[in-house]
């Protein structure tokens, strides 16, 4: 794996494609318009904050405990475009910029969070494996 956030961060998302399309495809079913899948690693320190906010300790605890081969431990959400807005930059400032455009129209976003920060992807609809 590299050294550099960034392109930690990209890994985890193209590791992830599986996970960030089911994550997907679940909010356009219920309804969701414009999601946007938050990918946090769970053993990352901002990532398992947010993991850990979501979904309590023990369960984020139990994800890390009974995972196979080492891997690191993911977690997706989907939120919804406006939510993400407003959200996403008081976490992460520098991502701002990702929300002054409306949504991408040739896939969706992805907020990858692992290596102390987060990047802000866009996931093209012929990604799907």
């Amino acid at each position: 794996m590299s050294d550099d956030p960034l392109e930690q961060q990209q890994e985890l998302a193209e590791s992830s494609l599986a996970l960030l399309f089911e994550t997907y495809d679940q909010a356009i079913e219920r309804g969701m318009k414009s999601p946007v899948v938050i990918l946090v690693d769970c053993e990352d320190e901002i990532g398992g904050q947010i993991a850990r906010a979501w979904l309590g300790d023990d369960a984020v605890d139990d994800a890390i405990a009974n995972n196979p081969n080492d891997e690191t431990t993911v977690y997706a959400r989907a939120e919804g475009w406006r939510e993400c807005k407003r959200e996403v930059p008081n976490t992460f400032e520098y991502l701002t910029p990702v929300f002054a455009e409306g949504p991408p129209e040739d896939g969706f976003l992805v907020v990858s969070v692992t290596a102390g920060g987060a990047s802000a992807l866009t996931v093209p609809m012929d990604a799907r494996e």
